[in-house]
């Protein structure tokens, strides 16, 4: 039996990519790996960003509630400025706001509770006194250095429609709770444009429970 050589067009006919179709295969490809390494980028850095929400959040509640709790026990109060381990408080004629904050709790104005910002530390502080012979403490409020500008002061006293008061009053008002933060603890970010974040602030207004 004589067998014949394969002819030379065996190989005509086949299938197989062109140079155009493999670039084109290779580029959308690359595009879709390097759309979901976008996203999962994407998504660790909005789980970082609630991270510090969450930790930012935790810090201002736990001051807030503090402050909350004070302020429900004061039959009445005065709000200025501390300097120099002295409260001045805000003239009778002004408004009535300040980054210090002083609690009564008795009539007889002892004891009493100190809220103030201290610009070194940039830190809200409470301090208290029981009375002579009874010592009492000092401590941060907030974990979370703040700031407020003359025009967004820490405490402001407010009406019963949270416009501020212009003149001083012998009840106790509602006080506005203003805390602008610079800077969030653990990790430390800065809040600025362009930072993981940008804005971080707190408005609350609270009323005291007792009235002279």
């Amino acid at each position: 039996m004589k067998l014949r050589p394969s002819p030379s067009g065996s190989l005509h006919g086949r299938n197989a990519f062109t140079l155009v179709e493999t670039l084109i295969t290779s580029t959308t490809l690359v595009i879709i790996i390097g759309s979901v390494i976008m996203c999962n980028l994407f998504g660790l850095a909005m789980a970082a960003r609630q991270q510090i929400w969450l930790g930012a959040s935790d810090d201002s509640a736990q001051a807030i509630s503090t402050m909350i709790g004070d302020i429900h026990s004061t039959v009445s109060l005065e709000v200025g400025s501390f300097s120099n381990n002295v409260f001045t408080q805000t003239a009778s004629s002004g408004q009535q706001s300040g980054n210090a904050l002083l609690i009564f709790t008795n009539s007889s104005n002892t004891p009493w509770i100190l809220y103030y910002y201290d610009s070194v530390s940039n830190n809200l502080v409470r301090s208290n006194y029981y009375g002579t012979g009874v010592a009492g403490d000092s401590r941060l409020v907030s974990a979370n250095p703040i700031t407020n500008d003359l025009t967004h002061p820490i405490f402001t006293e407010v009406d019963y429609t949270g416009t501020p008061l212009s003149n001083s009053t012998p009840l106790a008002p509602s006080i506005c709770i203003y805390l602008s933060f610079t800077e969030l603890q653990d990790p430390q970010i800065v809040i600025e444009n362009g930072s993981a974040v940008d804005l971080y602030q707190i408005i609350t207004t609270v009323s005291p429970r007792l009235r002279l």
